[in-house]
């Protein structure tokens, strides 16, 4: 009796382990038969680029290892005989936006929000797919396009010139525009044309500038530009709507922040601008300039709490410099000035080190005492401290010093 229980359970678990499932994929009419052990994929994707609308082949997973794939080939085949634009070529900037994973519906480039929503339409009910995949290097060129497995056969449930909502494995995630003007070539031009930039009383302008958040809600924000703006000249006082909902993200009343637009500002009181490419870390883009002390003595620049009352608490020190100033567009001021007006922030000083470790530009240590982080620059390091007695503080040092010497 027990040989037989015993055979009736090998039997089940054989059955669980190797016998297949069905499953229908949205990416055409793709069959995928899943089994705990092993999958059988038999391919038949949508494909604008192919003649046939479509790519057939087999894929064979054993154990989750890639055993065959006939379709990878195929679809690399095609890719090849488009000219491709490799996102290492570019700069793109959006913020609050995966400028990695991209897609193109409409004419129009989104990069998945970080924002969640809770949609109330009817998922099932698509108004296209994303139905073409290229390697995650590159951008996508044509409608339908995405350099993302996980975004391919998703369906498209709403777009428009601000926003897109993708049905991905039953779960609406949000998109969002990457305006033109933020896809730029590495060299700063660029990549598409400004609209109607040639039509004199038709350009379109592309501006930014820091303002101090007076009032906010989810689908808007009111801002004083700083006094050194142009638009403070037209008024000093700015709403700025999103165009989307930012349900639960609020900047924070008194925060400095700073705001890309294009077009014009709307003549009302408060004027008026719509865009949703906001920076709370200051320009991403400024480069350090320090002038050497001939001595090693320690210079208390600020509290990062003077910069906006609910940032952590800590103090940026100078150690061996008569001065540093930062250059951001081409025009050179102090530090301390550009950190006292929100064109930069101690975070963005930091989220850029990091930024220039993972290019390979500088190297980095971590010290063993609690977690204080070093960045090593020719002209100078700069040091934040994470000790075990609470020290949060953060040091530009000469560059023939380091924190032993703090």
């Amino acid at each position: 009796m027990k040989k037989k229980v015993i055979l009736i359970v090998i039997i089940i678990l054989l059955l669980i382990l190797l016998f297949p499932i069905p499953m229908r994929l949205r990416d055409g009419g793709s069959i995928r038969f899943q089994a705990l052990l092993y999958n059988v994929t038999i391919y038949h994707q949508l494909n604008h680029q192919t003649e046939s609308g479509y790519v057939d082949g087999i894929g064979i997973e054993i154990l989750g290892a890639k055993v065959l794939n006939t379709v990878d080939k195929k679809i690399e085949t095609v890719t090849t005989t488009e000219e491709r634009i490799k996102l290492s070529d570019l700069k793109i900037r959006q913020e609050g936006v995966d400028t990695n994973k991209l897609v193109k519906f409409n004419n129009t480039i989104y990069g998945q929000s970080y924002g969640l929503i809770d949609y109330a339409g009817d998922i099932n009910k698509t108004i296209g797919q994303i139905d073409y995949l290229i390697e995650e290097e590159y951008l996508p060129q044509i409608n339908g396009e995405t350099n993302c497995a996980e975004f391919f056969g998703a369906g498209v449930l709403e777009a428009n010139e601000k926003v897109m909502v993708l049905n991905i494995n039953n779960v609406a995630v949000l998109f969002r525009t990457i305006e033109n003007s933020n896809i730029r070539k590495t060299n700063g031009e660029l990549l598409f044309e400004k609209c109607g930039e040639n039509e004199e009383n038709n350009s379109i302008t592309y501006n930014s500038f820091v303002g101090t958040v007076l009032e906010e809600t989810t689908t808007y924000v009111i801002v004083e530009p700083n006094e050194d703006e142009e638009e403070r000249k037209t008024a000093d006082k700015i709403r700025v709507n999103f165009g989307v909902d930012h349900l639960d993200y609020l900047y924070g009343i008194g925060r400095k922040i700073i705001i890309n637009y294009s077009g014009y500002i709307k003549e009302t009181y408060p004027a008026q601008i719509e865009s949703d490419d906001i920076l709370i870390d200051g320009y991403k883009e400024f480069e350090l300039i320090v002038k050497e002390a001939e001595s090693k003595n320690k210079s208390k620049i600020l509290n990062n709490m003077e910069l906006y009352k609910n940032n952590s608490d800590y103090d940026l020190y100078y150690v061996g410099f008569e001065e540093v100033n930062i250059v951001i567009d081409n025009k050179t001021m102090s530090l301390e000035e550009a950190l006292r007006t929100g064109k930069m922030t101690i975070d963005g000083i930091l989220a850029k080190a990091n930024q220039d470790v993972s290019d390979g530009k500088i190297k980095s240590d971590m010290i063993k005492d609690g977690g204080t982080t070093e960045w090593y620059y020719d002209d100078y390091n700069i040091v934040k401290k994470h000790t075990l007695n609470g020290d949060r503080d953060v040091y530009i040092l000469r560059a023939d010093l380091k924190n032993r010497d703090i």
